[in-house]
């Protein structure tokens, strides 16, 4: 069994100098069942993440309010691939050999935990702990849901990281999906057919949002006459007009629940991949849009890696800031060549594919079938 990691003195002096932003969560699922979930990784520090690999029987121990690793020991049920925090196995968004999906968003004014009770530490971990709880324990979100309510998330040594305030969402190969809050100190359980997930306020408020956008439509406006004049669109998606195109939480959720709802179905995997890369594009960062000025710097929030979860065939494809190329990691694959926690890189440098010399004359391509001008 390898090793519990005693981690805590790294990622306290870690999570102190970093924030999550701006972060955008939803999932599709395909007419022949494939279920796939994708997120955006944004804030002003560059949480540095590699992909974690993490085996079958790992040991984890949970971290305590004062900063003792003192609370729930736990071996990993199911091996994980993940992003993590600043390369240690901590793991902030990832997928299990089972085909579950969890991930860490920001909840900023409105994240309270629960209220840490010392009859409960053998069952008792950190907020920035419970994506690699659900992930090292659970086959699906059904079995997420019931031990959720078993377990106490408190906020971890505030002193040392800092207060992150966290929320959670979990997707599983069967399409189910579910949001996890913890509000006043209490636990919100959500069933998320809708699939989508940003920041704040809670989850049951961007819900009751959506209705200020009933109006909101993939179809065209029809034209209209006024006095005999017939007036049209100036151009296509006169249905989607005043669709927000800012990048704050609400907005985003309510752009993110429109184009996921509105996209035709697909069937096939590589179909739904295509799917959710193409709708995910819709919530990149550049860096320099969002802009936060103190009296002695201002800091700039850009998404430094965003992935996407194939949850049947268990691959996590991922991208970066600087290599809008997709790669992948097989989870099998990893996790079979896995005999102790593993590390890949995500800062691969760019190469894009020169195809230059792939032109051929116009004559040779109307002798190959191609239509001959008129």
């Amino acid at each position: 069994m390898p090793k519990i990691w005693i981690l805590l003195s790294i990622i306290a002096v870690s999570l102190h100098a970093a924030s999550i932003a701006a972060c955008t969560s939803f999932g599709v699922k395909t007419e022949d069942g494939y279920a796939f979930y994708a997120r955006t990784m944004e804030g002003e520090v560059d949480f540095k993440s590699t992909i974690s690999i993490v085996p079958k029987g790992t040991a984890y121990i949970g971290t305590l309010p004062d900063g003792t690793q003192k609370g729930m020991i736990w071996n990993t049920k199911y091996g994980l691939v993940g992003m993590n925090y600043f390369g240690l196995p901590i793991i902030i968004d990832g997928i299990n050999e089972k085909g579950v999906a969890a991930g860490t968003l920001l909840f900023p004014g409105f994240a309270k935990y629960q209220t840490f009770n010392q009859t409960k530490v053998s069952n008792t971990i950190a907020e920035y702990e419970v994506v690699t709880w659900i992930l090292s324990n659970f086959a699906n979100v059904n079995e997420v849901k019931r031990a959720i309510k078993n377990i106490y998330v408190c906020q971890g040594p505030s002193d040392k990281t800092g207060l992150l305030e966290l929320h959670f969402t979990v997707h599983d190969a069967n399409g189910d999906r579910l949001v996890i809050e913890y509000v006043n100190g209490e636990l919100k359980l959500y069933d998320n057919p809708i699939g989508v997930m940003t920041n704040s306020p809670p989850f049951d408020w961007h819900l009751i949002n959506l209705r200020n956008y009933i109006n909101i439509s993939a179809t065209n406006v029809r034209p209209f006459e006024i006095e005999g004049i017939k007036e049209t669109g100036l151009g296509q998606g006169t249905g989607m007009l005043g669709l927000p195109g800012d990048y704050t939480p609400p907005s985003r959720f309510v752009r993110m629940a429109a184009l996921v709802s509105s996209a035709l179905s697909v069937a096939g995997a590589d179909a739904g991949l295509n799917l959710a890369m193409t709708i995910i594009n819709n919530v990149d960062i550049a860096k320099g849009s969002i802009r936060e000025k103190t009296d002695k710097k201002i800091f700039y929030d850009s998404t430094y890696w965003t992935i996407v979860s194939d949850l049947g065939r268990k691959r996590f494809y991922f991208r970066t800031y600087h290599n809008k190329n997709w790669c992948f990691v097989d989870v099998m694959k990893s996790l079979a060549n896995a005999k102790s926690i593993m590390t890949i890189k995500t800062e691969i440098p760019a190469d894009y594919k020169d195809i230059t010399k792939t032109a051929q004359e116009y004559v040779k391509l109307l002798d190959e079938g191609f239509p001959k001008p008129q």
